[in-house]
């Protein structure tokens, strides 16, 4: 297979991966979403808050942090090997300790291609840093 198209497909399996996290995360459906999520995950929230995957996890599952709308726009990715970085825009209507509240920001995730065994590989999201734009 031609590098360009090697590239082509890794940038397309990140892109699939991050729109499976955007449902996950609107459908509550944890189980995908803890497949989705690197062990080594580094979490920086537009609001300088940051996480791990445990305390993530920890977050969402109680219902502490919710996503009610979620909405990528602008999204560009560059693949390098077995990594790719996506960057856009988020606007997502989200609930924090029940306060609803309205997100908008840059973000940056950087998605890894991972070797889970029987010569399956997936995507697992590895760091995530947003910044706040203006509502």
């Amino acid at each position: 297979m031609h590098i360009a198209a090697l590239h082509s497909n890794a940038i397309q399996g990140a892109l699939c991966a991050e729109e499976e996290r955007r449902q996950a995360l609107l459908t509550g459906d944890w189980l995908t979403l803890d497949s989705l999520l690197s062990d080594d995950l580094v979490y920086v929230h537009s609001t300088t808050a940051r996480d791990n995957k445990v305390s993530l996890m920890a977050k969402l599952e109680s219902g502490e942090l919710q996503y009610l709308r979620v909405n990528f726009e602008d999204l560009d990715a560059h693949g390098a090997g077995n990594c790719v970085v996506i960057t856009g825009r988020l606007s997502a209507e989200i609930s924090k300790q029940g306060q609803s509240k309205q997100v908008r920001s840059l973000f940056m995730t950087v998605w890894i291609l991972v070797d889970t065994g029987s010569a399956k590989h997936k995507w697992q999201l590895t760091a995530h840093q947003g910044t706040p734009l203006p509502l």
